[in-house]
């Protein structure tokens, strides 16, 4: 779907700024994508080149041609300039497509008041009665018209309609390194050991949850309020219990849609099938190792001399019984790239680039990574959550190998919680 850059913005405000709209872009546009996929509609992605949309859905034998435009503000004065853009986009892209094909002009922000959504309808309704609309927001909040659309829409969140002020701070910090960790502490209470490594207990305060992750009071406290703004948290009970999940779930999903820095590599000496698993494991012995000797001889990680390691990605998938996508380089997270490390693990980068035999990927949310990473055969592995994020986004039928996750794991721990 395409989006909207002010190009003064982004050659004017700190980068940080701009790759946290870029975040919340992702989000809306993830969210969308999803919206339609589990609806059953066939979803067409593709590169945007002579007017053509990004995404074309199909259903019922009717082709939909979608633009989507957000806002940092749910004001009318922002969204009706958008939502007129998104409706003369749509409708051009849907030329180049068929006479056919229906044009849906969307728009979405943070927060988008009842009063705004039923204007921007009234809008559309006026101005483009031949374009399907739609509006939504983080809360959970759409409205759709037109075109057999409505069927996607959705009230607000019970928590955001008692009138709890929506917070102010981004989707990128709900979702920062540390704060993926301790979601999936909460997360992983009925998740099975052998899949996602964390404590387990039950957790009635943002102290109890910050002792039992190992992180600041201070950052588990801001983590459960953000939580709790946004209508993620149910504390009646007297509990940390998450509620909405699968929207949450699907936000982290869009929030993780950073390209990863992966780096190509290829063995110094070349074995046999399970010469990369004979590797890992070594590592793993030898990182024991080091951690375990006296705090006065251990070697700092400042200096880069141990980095953390776990299986990622589809060969993770194999490894913790889910597996679905063959045939794929396998991905090794590695804390940092580390020459010394390497050579333990018997790799190069030097000539790897045409045919390589595996890729290291190097995170940003190493906590969230490695913390909650689990040991298999003396090997450690990514969760399960993670392989089901990392794999959303993979070009390499990743969407197939994370609906596999989503339909054994996580959509039965949802059902299974709200019973």
């Amino acid at each position: 779907m395409a989006m909207v850059h002010n190009t003064a913005m982004v050659h004017t405000m700190p980068s940080r700024i701009h790759s946290r709209e870029r975040s919340q872009e992702r989000e809306f546009e993830a969210l969308l994508v999803d919206l339609f996929r589990r609806a059953g509609w066939n979803v067409q992605e593709r590169h945007p080149a002579d007017g053509q949309a990004d995404v074309i859905v199909a259903s019922g034998g009717k082709k939909y041609v979608v633009e989507l435009k957000r806002s940092a503000e749910g004001r009318r004065d922002r969204l009706v300039p958008l939502l007129s853009q998104a409706i003369l986009q749509a409708q051009a892209a849907a030329r180049n497509v068929s006479e056919s094909a229906i044009p849906v002009a969307v728009v979405a922000s943070p927060h988008v008041p009842d009063s705004v959504a039923s204007q921007l309808k009234q809008f559309a309704l006026n101005h483009a009665p031949n374009v399907g609309i739609g509006v939504m927001d983080s809360e959970g909040f759409r409205i759709f018209h037109g075109f057999g659309l409505e069927r996607f829409n959705s009230e607000r969140s019970t928590r955001s309609q008692r009138g709890v002020p929506v917070q102010s701070e981004s989707s990128s910090y709900l979702f920062s390194d540390l704060n993926q960790w301790m979601l999936k502490v909460l997360l992983g209470q009925n998740i099975p050991k052998s899949l996602l490594g964390v404590p387990r207990g039950e957790y009635r305060s943002g102290r109890q949850l910050a002792e039992a992750a190992g992180v600041s009071a201070m950052s588990a406290s801001r983590f459960v309020r953000q939580l709790s703004s946004e209508g993620f948290l149910d504390e009646r009970k007297g509990l940390l219990r998450l509620v909405r999940m699968e929207e949450l779930l699907r936000r982290w999903q869009g929030a993780s849609q950073r390209s990863a820095r992966e780096v190509p590599i290829g063995w110094i000496i070349r074995g046999g099938k399970d010469q990369l698993l004979s590797a890992v494991r070594s590592y793993c012995a030898w990182l024991d190792a080091k951690n375990s000797r006296p705090q006065k001889l251990r070697p700092s990680r400042a200096v880069g001399l141990a980095p953390r390691i776990a299986i990622g990605l589809f060969a993770a998938a194999d490894m913790l019984g889910f597996g679905f996508v063959h045939g794929v380089a396998p991905h090794i997270y590695l804390e940092q790239l580390n020459s010394a490390a390497l050579e333990r693990l018997g790799f190069s980068i030097e000539d790897s680039e045409r045919q390589p035999d595996a890729y290291i990927r190097i995170p940003e949310n190493k906590e969230a990574v490695f913390r909650a990473a689990v040991r298999h055969e003396g090997v450690v592995v990514s969760d399960i959550v993670q392989v089901w994020l990392d794999a959303s986004n993979h070009p390499a039928r990743g969407r197939e190998q994370a609906d596999q996750i989503w339909k054994r794991v996580l959509a039965p721990f949802i059902q299974r919680e709200h019973r």
